[in-house]
């Protein structure tokens, strides 16, 4: 008997599956301090070590990156982790009589769910003080008024346009909703400057950075809330000719950055017709010249309104006795797409990527949904571009059609057959809208943009009141340009000579626009 009991109790035994016992809810909470060398807000202190002692094992992979240590020490220093603390041992000292804070901010994670710690920050001063003024603000996008993450703030004691090649002496970066503060501050005059830091050298890279500053000197002998600062793109530097191209019958230049417009010295104009967009200039040589090379100067215009002025050789290869002219097809662009729902006022802007020479008037066919014939008005900006415009009494549809060999370029390519299809909205299928700020005075640049694809559906110049008429429905911004200078565009700011820019205003939230409906005073601020 005993022995069947036994075998039954091995056989059970053998059986079992040992399961181990569940973990609970993740961890989703940060390692929390325990114990810091220097205690926080420690006086006189002379170490070039730092330890920090946690409640569990850490990760601190990313601290180097996350680290923020202000004023900025000189030198470097070494993250020497172990177990549940980390030490940091910088090569050189302190400055004397300064208070720091060091902010670990995600730096700091449990090894395990790589939760970061929280509000992980480390106040000590090298000399009898404790500085302890407060700075605040906020960083947002000029056009969007959005917040800007991550966003570097700096506090400097000189001359702001030294913070080409100087570093702030105080820093810190923006949260998730543009926010920023700088603690423990000392007593003095600061200038203050923020700009997104892409390449962490704590200087600014005008080529890919944006920027935005206060042009009057903070007296911090109190604690300062800042008001909102607003950042946009400022390439301060020289534009110069990257690459050039010569072709038979095409001259092409590539510059470093972008410009808004170009102009050169060229007087055979009729000849050498030449286009732009972004960093290129294309140069077209219609006819034989007289040199084979030509000396010209460019000016190009940036989006800070600064002009540079470039010399440069023009010349243009030799054909090759063998070459054969290949006929290629011809394409244009066109602001209206096919499909588009559109009003009544049609303006149809058309542009080549090569000059055109030749253009025949009658390939040009208006369709409508109705026996009426209907014919546009056609005019050329210059061998380019042309305009075609049209007020339609079409009820339902429109067809703009272009005819095979309609336009020819300088080449001899030409056109095959297009056609741009598009739904005409009735009145009663529109809207309206009107507007006003609470400035009365001085022009200003309204802007009614899509919301989908962010282009400008309409613009407008006004004073203290605007008003759009058949509005397709959609959802929209409003985006209003004080034009100061009254030049049509909007002119941003220069750090060097503290110019701010044109203020922008954007409507709070989307507007949607129905049919047949009207918004009647809206204030934008």
């Amino acid at each position: 008997m005993n022995k069947l009991y036994i075998l039954i109790l091995f056989i059970l035994t053998s059986c079992a599956q040992f399961v181990p016992p569940t973990g609970g809810p993740k961890d989703i909470v940060g390692p929390k301090i325990l114990d810091t060398f220097p205690k926080s807000n420690t006086k006189n202190f002379k170490e070039k070590e730092i330890q920090l002692t946690f409640d569990e094992l850490i990760d601190v992979t990313s601290l180097k990156q996350e680290i923020i240590i202000t004023p900025q020490q000189k030198g470097t220093f070494q993250v020497k982790p172990k177990g549940k603390s980390v030490k940091l041992i910088f090569d050189e000292n302190f400055e004397d009589s300064t208070t720091y804070t060091i902010n670990f901010r995600n730096g700091i994670k449990d090894l395990t769910e790589k939760n970061p710690g929280k509000n992980l920050k480390l106040v000590f001063s090298t000399g009898p003080i404790i500085d302890s003024l407060k700075l605040e603000g906020t960083i947002v996008d000029i056009n969007t008024k959005l917040p800007e993450y991550e966003t570097t703030v700096g506090l400097y004691k000189k001359d702001t346009t030294a913070f080409l090649k100087r570093k702030p002496t105080y820093f810190t970066k923006t949260d998730s909703l543009g926010k920023y503060t700088f603690e423990n501050i000392k007593k003095d005059k600061y200038s203050i400057i923020a700009f997104n830091d892409k390449n962490q050298n704590l200087t600014f890279d005008q080529k890919n950075e944006k920027i935005g500053f206060e042009p009057d000197t903070i007296s911090l002998f109190q604690n300062y809330q800042q008001k909102p600062i607003e950042i946009y793109p400022a390439n301060f530097t020289k534009n110069r000719i990257r690459k050039t191209t010569s072709r038979e019958t095409e001259y092409i230049i590539q510059t470093d950055k972008p410009f808004l417009s170009v102009k050169t010295s060229l007087d055979t104009l009729s000849q050498l017709p030449y286009t732009y967009t972004q960093n290129t200039i294309n140069i077209f040589k219609l006819s034989d010249l007289s040199k084979d090379t030509l000396n010209t100067q460019i000016i190009l215009i940036d989006s800070l309104l600064r002009s540079d002025t470039l010399n440069q050789k023009i010349y243009f290869t030799k054909p090759l006795k063998t070459q054969k002219i290949k006929i290629q097809t011809l394409s244009l662009q066109s602001n209206i797409k096919n499909g588009e729902e559109k009003t009544s006022n049609l303006n149809f802007h058309i542009k080549f990527d090569s000059p055109i020479t030749k253009f025949d008037s009658t390939g040009i066919i208006f369709k409508t949904d109705t026996v009426i014939t209907e014919k546009p008005e056609i005019k050329w900006i210059n061998k380019f571009e042309l305009n075609i415009q049209i007020k339609t009494k079409a009820k339902n549809q429109t067809e703009l059609i272009f005819k095979p060999n309609t336009f020819i370029n300088y080449k001899g390519d030409t056109n095959n057959q297009i056609s741009i299809k598009n739904i005409i909205l009735q009145p009663n299928e529109t809207a309206k809208l009107q507007g006003r700020t609470e400035e009365t005075t001085g022009t200003k640049i309204v802007q009614l943009i899509n919301s989908d694809n962010n282009k400008i559906y309409d613009q407008k110049l006004f004073t203290d009141k605007f008003t759009f008429v058949d509005i397709i429905p959609g959802t929209y911004i409003i985006k209003i340009i004080f034009d100061d200078n009254r030049n049509g565009i909007w002119d941003p700011g220069n750090i060097f000579n503290k110019k701010m820019p044109e203020k922008i205003i954007v409507s709070k939230e989307p507007i949607k626009i129905k049919a047949n409906f009207e918004i009647k005073d809206m204030l934008i601020k």
